[in-house]
């Protein structure tokens, strides 16, 4: 019925926020910050060319870009987030539904091209990895079951936006895999998975009636403890790859962020008020900002 609708002339939906709101600016961090250090490691043992990293890091922020706007196009053919959209074009500032899911399309397309010539300067792996990449984006939102609807958000977060994205900006410089930059990879993947989770708590009470993320699965105790967890088990890991000497000691830049996590956490604690955990994604985002730019820096020095 909410799709039939949707494509009727007189009943056209738009996105009451802007464009900009609808790429998610504060959740591009999960693209920039592990190739910042991806490549940063890749220095550390012969000289880089700007042109790849450049290449990568557009590509990348095109995939993630894209797959939120699959999200936002999704949800709401699903029947969810109707409060984002209205079908009075002067209080709207974003576009068109239909026009969101043809974006999306044509930023694949453009990261597809710069994939492929990606590829021919560097490995011919990133062509299927690109493709799981893609693939795994755009399910994480569409589908009969979408990923993020079935509990599986944060492990498809986890895994991309972690060592698939790190690993891919070293191998791109003409690296091969070392089991070093898989380590490295681990904090982003540990902080990544605490944003999901965090907006996956803050919307327990409104996805447990037609969806079964991690968080409803597990009720919210056992969520703010996991969340607990990765929070700290990315900084263990940070500390462990310097006492290992994988990263310099100025990688422990990092610590900087901590009060932005104990923020993110306090948000979420047994008697929070209501105000507060809507505000938990807000520093779930300022806290993998920091930590990961941090992070970043410290492999730079």
């Amino acid at each position: 019925m909410l799709s039939s609708a949707i494509n009727r002339k007189q009943e056209i939906y738009y996105y009451r926020a802007s464009w900009l709101q609808l790429f998610r600016p504060m959740t591009l961090t999960g693209t920039i910050t592990p190739i910042l250090v991806g490549t940063g490691i890749a220095a550390m043992h012969e000289s880089i060319r700007f042109s790849v990293f450049l290449a990568m890091l557009i590509a990348s922020l095109l995939i993630q870009s894209a797959t939120n706007l699959f999200n936002d196009y999704y949800d709401f053919q699903h029947g969810q987030d109707k409060a984002k959209w209205t079908t009075d074009q002067s209080s709207a500032s974003g576009p068109p539904h239909a026009a969101v899911l043809y974006t999306a399309i044509l930023m694949i397309s453009a990261a597809v091209l710069i994939g492929a010539w990606l590829a021919y300067q560097s490995s011919i792996w990133i062509i299927p990895v690109g493709i799981a990449s893609i693939i795994f984006g755009y399910l994480y939102s569409a589908g009969p079951r979408p990923l993020c609807s079935i509990g599986l958000g944060e492990t498809v977060a986890f895994t991309f936006l972690g060592p698939i994205v790190t690993i891919l900006s070293y191998v791109v410089q003409g690296n091969a895999l070392r089991l070093d930059i898989l380590a490295i990879s681990l904090p982003f993947a540990l902080i990544i998975a605490s944003m999901i989770l965090t907006n996956n708590i803050r919307d327990i009470e409104k996805d447990h009636t037609f969806r079964h993320t991690l968080a409803t699965t597990l009720g919210r105790f056992k969520a703010v403890n996991l969340l607990t967890a990765l929070l700290t088990l990315s900084y263990i890991t940070v500390i462990g790859l310097v006492v290992s000497n994988v990263v310099p000691w100025s990688a422990t830049l990092v610590l900087l962020a901590l009060p932005l996590a104990f923020r993110l956490r306090w948000s979420f604690r047994k008697k929070a008020k209501r105000a507060e955990e809507l505000a938990g994604m807000k520093w779930a985002a300022w806290h993998h900002w920091a930590f990961g730019l941090l992070f970043a820096i410290g492999v730079w020095l």
